[in-house]
């Protein structure tokens, strides 16, 4: 059985990576602290353009691999956590 993941940050980046990991296979849920952006993902809509993205989202959506939460305790049993969230820069690098 393959491992469960978390992705916690579902911008660009995660919402990304998410749907692709549940793409090969592993189940996958995706938490964030904007329920707007969480109820999107989870009706297969995208809060931003990348091409190609929303057919694999909606996909993997219908296959109950991925989902999307802001409760943060739905990934406390997730075998493997990625974090992509933003990490600004300052002036000092």
């Amino acid at each position: 059985m393959k491992s469960k993941l978390s992705v916690i940050g579902c911008g660009y980046l995660g919402a990304t990576h998410a749907a692709c990991m549940s793409s090969l296979g592993f189940t996958v849920i995706g938490v964030d602290t904007d329920p707007v952006k969480v109820a999107m993902l989870s009706r297969g809509e995208l809060p931003f353009y990348e091409p190609g993205l929303d057919t694999l989202l909606a996909q993997e959506i219908k296959t109950g691999r991925l989902t999307f939460t802001t409760d943060f305790s739905a990934i406390a049993d997730a075998d493997i956590h990625f974090v992509c969230v933003g990490t600004p820069q300052s002036k000092d690098g």
